[in-house]
C-alpha cells in the first residue's frame, strides 16, 4: 500500500437499481437552483459504508474522504451544508427525486449514469480490483470465476460489471458495503471479491485481513465525480469552480494526505 500511495446473483434487484434511476430521469422532482441552494442548506448524500471514503466513526460521526471533500466545497461555494448517508444503490433515485442536490460519494461517472444524472469534473480516479483469500491459488484470470461464489456491492460498478460479464457462468452474491464484502470473504461466504482498488488498498493497510490482490488482466477504470440533478448548469459551475480551487490551493491534497496516506496520488 506504501508503494500504492506514494507515486451486479445475476438478480432483478441489482438490474433494478439503475434501470429505474435512469427511467425517473423523464419525470424528475424540480431540484432547486443554486440560489435555493444559497438561501437554505446543501444537501449532500454518500453511502456512510465505504472507508475511508465514507463511513460512521466510533462517536457515530459520519467522516472519511468524501465527507471532507463535501465540507470543503460547500466552503469555497459559500453554503452551508448537511452531509447525510443513505443506502448506496438508492442514491440516484433518491437524486433523481429531488432529496438531494448532490452526491459526494466516489461515484464513478459512467455512460449508464450519465442518462440519469449528471456529473462534475472528475476528483479521483478508481478501477476494479479482483481479491481472494490469502491461501487461493486458483484464481488466475476471468475464466477461473467460473462456478465460483463472486462478491459485489449492490450498485457499484463491480456489481454491475460481475453480473454483465459473469452471464451465469458463476454466482453473484451482493452486500451493502465494503466492510461487510470484505467480511463476506475473509469468513469463506464469498471465493472472490471485486471492488474499487482505492478503499480496498486502504483497508488492507488498516486491517491487515488476509486476503490478496490478484492480477485477471485489465479491468475498467472510471472518473470519480459529483452527481447532481440534471439541468442545473449554475449549481453544476459552481462545483467545478470549488473543485478547482482546493486543488489548487492545497485542501485537497491534504484531505488525501489524512484519508488515504501521506504523498498519495490518486487523481
Amino acid at each position: 500500500m506504501k508503494a500504492f500511495t506514494k507515486n451486479f446473483s445475476k438478480s432483478l434487484a441489482a438490474a433494478a437499481v439503475v434501470v429505474s434511476a435512469v427511467a425517473m430521469v423523464t419525470m424528475p422532482a424540480q431540484a432547486r437552483d443554486l440560489d435555493e441552494i444559497r438561501d437554505g442548506v446543501f444537501q449532500v448524500v454518500n453511502s456512510g459504508a465505504y472507508p475511508p471514503f465514507s463511513f460512521v466513526d466510533t462517536q457515530g460521526n459520519l467522516v472519511g474522504f468524501d465527507v471532507d471533500i463535501a465540507k470543503a466545497l460547500a466552503e469555497k461555494m459559500d453554503v452551508e451544508i448537511s452531509v447525510q448517508s443513505s443506502p448506496w444503490n438508492g442514491i440516484i433515485a433518491a437524486m433523481v427525486g429531488g432529496r438531494f442536490d448532490a452526491c459526494i460519494c466516489s461515484m464513478s461517472n459512467t455512460e449508464e449514469r450519465r442518462k440519469a444524472i449528471d456529473f462534475s469534473d472528475s476528483y479521483y480516479s478508481a478501477g476494479l480490483s479482483v481479491w481472494v483469500q490469502g491461501s487461493t491459488d486458483d484464481v488466475n484470470s476471468i475464466d477461473d470465476f467460473a462456478g465460483k461464489r463472486v462478491g459485489s456491492t449492490l450498485g457499484e460498478t463491480g456489481n454491475q460489471w460481475a453480473v454483465e460479464t459473469g452471464d451465469g457462468k458463476w454466482r453473484n452474491q451482493t452486500f451493502q458495503g465494503l466492510p461487510d464484502m470484505m467480511n463476506g470473504l475473509t469468513t469463506g461466504r464469498i471465493d472472490i471479491m471485486i471492488g474499487d482498488d482505492v478503499p480496498i488498498l486502504v483497508a488492507m493497510q488498516e486491517n491487515g485481513p488476509d486476503i490478496k490482490m490478484v492480477d485477471v488482466g485489465e479491468l475498467p477504470r472510471w472518473p470519480a465525480a459529483i452527481s447532481i440533478q440534471k439541468n442545473q448548469p449554475d449549481l453544476l459551475a459552481a462545483i467545478n469552480v470549488a473543485l478547482a480551487e482546493i486543488k489548487a490551493d492545497g485542501t485537497y491534497q491534504d484531505i488525501v494526505d489524512k484519508w488515504i496516506g501521506e504523498g498519495a496520488n490518486i487523481q
